[in-house]
Parts: structure tokens; sequence; C-alpha cells
């Protein structure tokens, strides 16, 4: 068949190394699309997978307990500190944790910055740290009695402030001294990410120090073993129903949560993605102009081929041919791109600890390859047409 034919392709890769700059510009619409659409489908299913591996490593016997019965109504919605005794109290549960947060003044050596202050049950963190989220790796764990000691997250002894913060050593919360007691280790899991930079303290303590009145951002509930999380989950919800009166919270396992940060990862990802989509409609479209003015300017040479014996589908195989290349061409370069920047991005969020690792399939290098290719011969299809309805004898005239 023409279409495979190895003297067809060689044309075709002479024709467009005649015209390098030309061809250049004509596929940088598909670079670009091609780029960003790589991009982001390898960055989204990165995500996805990331989001899973986090699931997985809190295991499935994790309960959140947040305000509100939706996006709009947490912000006005509230968890009590009452709250945690209520679903302690509730049959299946091993323990419950209520995670407070707010940003204070912190100084050490002359410098200042507004950080991130977690405040917890100093009874609960041992039991956290069980399951990834608040892992003591130097020093030692907060005790009820530490109302001047503070533990570091991972990442904020060394990088937050410009001078790297020790054990024992003193810092100023809001103006009161504290003596760093522990450094936690890095957080296994998503939930865990936010201690990696901030500064943890007793619950009463941080209610002490900050000027606003703190209520739990979330409530972590583990199970005990076990239990069926269904029914424990409907326990707690009925409990803290009759307690508040009306429905002003979430009571969510780790699979619902997953979801739903699957979903919206999905969901943005199909949005750019036919963003993307975009750049490789004009990168069509200047596949197609460039291949009419190619037909144009080589008229008489098209009038020469048919002259000689050139069939019709031997001419439009040859343009067809010659645009699916450029489509290639582009679809390649477009590919390099597009991993360069998932893994570039990889790296900005591994480095701000983010556990990001970009995802790159055969399926994705071909498919992408493939689309571009194809969105080249079909953009030359036109162009090919026309080519093959030029009259020969009128070709073989014109200047």
């Amino acid at each position: 068949m023409a279409l495979f034919d190895v003297e067809l392709f060689l044309v075709a890769f002479k024709n467009i190394k005649g015209r390098q700059l030309r061809s250049f510009l004509t596929i940088l619409g598909i670079v670009i699309g091609i780029a960003a659409i790589v991009a982001l489908i390898s960055i989204g299913e990165g995500l996805n997978q990331s989001v899973a591996q986090q699931f997985e490593a809190l295991g499935t016997d994790t309960i959140m307990v947040l305000p509100g019965g939706g996006m709009m109504e947490s912000i006005f919605a509230k968890l009590s500190d009452e709250d945690v005794d209520t679903i302690e109290e509730v049959k299946g549960v091993d323990f419950a944790a209520a995670i407070y947060m707010t940003t204070l003044q912190v100084e050490f050596r002359g410098e200042k910055q507004s950080v991130m202050v977690i405040g917890i049950d100093s009874e609960k963190m041992d039991k956290l740290g069980f399951i990834g989220i608040a892992e003591v790796e130097e020093g030692r764990t907060l005790t009820e009695n530490d109302t001047s000691s503070v533990v570091l997250g991972s990442k904020f002894a060394s990088r937050i402030m410009k001078e790297e913060i020790g054990l024992r050593q003193a810092i100023e919360v809001e103006g009161k001294k504290f003596r760093v007691a522990g450094v936690l280790a890095e957080a296994k899991n998503q939930f865990g990410a936010m201690f990696n930079n901030a500064i943890m303290m007793n619950s009463d303590q941080l209610k002490n120090v900050s000027d606003k009145e703190l209520t739990p951002l979330r409530i972590i509930v583990k199970a005990l073993p076990g239990e069926e999380i269904d029914e424990l989950k409907q326990r707690i919800s009925d409990r803290l129903e009759r307690k508040h009166n009306k429905k002003d919270f979430q009571v969510m396992d780790l699979q619902q949560i997953s979801e739903i940060a699957t979903s919206v990862v999905g969901l943005i990802s199909l949005v750019l993605v036919g963003i993307a989509a975009i750049s490789l409609l004009v990168g069509g479209i200047g596949i197609m102009n460039t291949m009419l003015m190619s037909v144009l300017e080589r008229t008489k040479e098209v009038g020469v081929m048919k002259a000689i014996g050139a069939t019709t589908p031997r001419i439009i195989s040859i343009f067809v041919v010659e645009a699916g290349m450029i489509g290639l061409v582009g679809g390649a370069i477009g590919l390099l791109l597009g991993i360069g920047a998932a893994s570039l991005v990889s790296i900005v969020a591994e480095s701000a600890g983010l556990p990001l690792t970009t995802v790159v399939t055969p399926g994705l290098i071909i498919g992408a390859l493939a689309f571009s290719m194809a969105v080249g011969m079909i953009a030359g299809v036109y162009p090919a047409k026309r080519a093959a309805s030029i009259d020969p004898v009128e070709a073989l005239r014109y200047e």
C-alpha cells in the first residue's frame, strides 16, 4: 500500500527538511498542546496514586470528623471540645484526637516569622504517631505538664527560620518562651504533611497563647480492631447529631475522602486538558494552512508527477504522510517537554514536602504520538485533495 511505501516517507521527509523554519513554526501549536496534555495527565495520574497511597498508609480504620455539611457550611460550622469526649463514648472507638490550628508570631535569635502552630492533646500525640501523623524522631514527645515546651515539625527546624533550631533551644511564641523538646519525623501520609512545617504544643497551652477562640479543625478517630467502619460512622453521626440538635458536621472514612480528592483532581485535569486541546486545534489549522501553501508552491512539481504517471491516491498519500510526519515530530517534541515539565513539578512538590511522583505510562506515550500524528494527517487531507485535483497541463504552465 502506498501509505506504507518507504519511498513515500523519504519524499515527505525531504520536503519537510527543505522547509525547516516553516515546519518548526507549523508544529509549534502541536508541541504546546501535546506538552500540556502529557504534563497534566502524568501529574493527574501521579496525584491520584499519591492520594491512594496516603490513604492506604493511614489504614482502613481511621475516620475523620469535619465541621459543616458541605464546602460553604464548613466556613461557619464549628466542632467543639466536648465533641471529642462524645465520640470516645461511642462503642467501637479506640480514641479521638482533636486538631487545633492557628498562625502565631514566632521569634528565634532576632528573626520573626508568622508560622502555623498546631495544638493537640499530649495524651493523643503518641497514638497519632502510630498512624504516621505525628511521630517523634528526635527528643521526646509532649507530656501533660509541658506548659513551656514544643515539638517542631520535621522541616520546620531547618527550613522555616534562617538559623536551624536544635533540641533544648529556646524560641518565643507570641512573646512567651518555649523550649524545643523534640522534632517530628517526616509525615508518612498527606494528612500529616501540615505537621512538617509547623510547631506543635499542648492544645490547652495553644488556647492560652492565642488571642483567638480556637475550636477543633478536625477530629481524627481510630476504630477498635475488627469494627465495621460504616456502622461505626453511623453511630458517631447519630450521637453527634443528638448533641448538636442538627447535622452540621461530616463523618467520613478514608475511602470517601479519597474518592472526593480523586474526583476533584480528575475534574481539574479534564478542564485543563480541554484548554490544552485548543492548542492542538490551532496546531492542526496551522498544518492545514502550511500544506495549502505547499500545494501552491509545488503546483508544477505535482503536474510533473501526474504527467509521468503518478495516480491520484499517490499524490494524496504524499501530502497526507507529510502532514502526519509534521504532527508526529510535534508530538515527539511535545512529549519530551511534557515529561520534563511534569518532572519539574514533581521535584518542586517534593522539595515543598508534598509527595508527588508523576506517572508516564507506555499508553500515554503511544497515545500522545498517535494523536499528534492523527491531527496532522486529518489536517492534511483537504490540502492533499486540492493537490490531487490539479490539472497536469495547467500545472506545467504554472509560474
